[in-house]
């Protein structure tokens, strides 16, 4: 029937772009729920007794990859032992994130030994214990290459951007696939009332 072979051809236009229209609408929440979820651990993380630390190098590799995002508390008396990941601030000023391969009293002062699980050797110098920032508790990786991009002003504007386009074209969808049916002319339809009045 000229109507039911309308419906058919309607819908092989439609299913399309559901599939489209779905998959959009997937990107944009997995989008705006890893933005969401990166500005709430940014606030709430200090709250609880959290420090937020990027890795920025590759010499703590396979344990800790490049760009993963490090959560560090402060450290204790145990903490500061052969095998604990600690982040800690050097005399030039650069922090660093390494594990303790050795703890040694200098002078009456406690010093550590640290290493990148994929340097060949230890760091070239021992650090106080007093230079440790805190000890790594647990890490996700290539969350502090996302959270590093949006302390961007650019990387903001980029996210918005995106968010805003993919919701305009979930937007257009909409309006394609809940037009009226009778607002379109089956082409069989066309074609009779052509034929009438020639």
């Amino acid at each position: 029937m000229p109507g039911s072979h309308f419906r058919f051809e309607e819908d092989q236009v439609h299913r399309p772009l559901r599939w489209i229209r779905t998959g959009l609408r997937a990107v944009w929440l997995v989008l705006a729920g890893t933005a969401l979820a990166l500005v709430l651990v940014t606030h709430l993380a200090p709250q609880l007794g959290y420090r937020l630390v990027i890795i920025r190098g590759s010499s703590m590799t396979p344990a800790i990859p490049l760009g993963a995002l490090a959560f560090d508390q402060a450290a204790g008396p145990l903490d500061i032992a052969p095998g604990s990941v600690v982040t800690l601030t050097l005399p030039s000023g650069t922090v660093v994130t390494h594990r303790i391969v050795r703890v040694v009293a200098v002078n009456g002062h406690v010093q550590i030994a640290t290493k990148g699980d994929a340097n060949a050797g230890d760091d070239p110098t021992m650090q106080p214990a007093a230079a440790v920032y805190g000890v790594v508790r647990f890490t996700v990786p290539l969350a502090g290459f996302l959270l590093a991009f949006l302390d961007l002003p650019s990387g903001i504007v980029t996210v918005l951007s995106m968010l805003g386009s993919i919701l305009a074209a979930i937007w257009l969808l909409d309006d394609l696939l809940e037009a009226p049916a009778s607002e379109a002319v089956p082409p069989q339809a066309a074609a009779q009332g052509h034929r009438a009045t020639a």
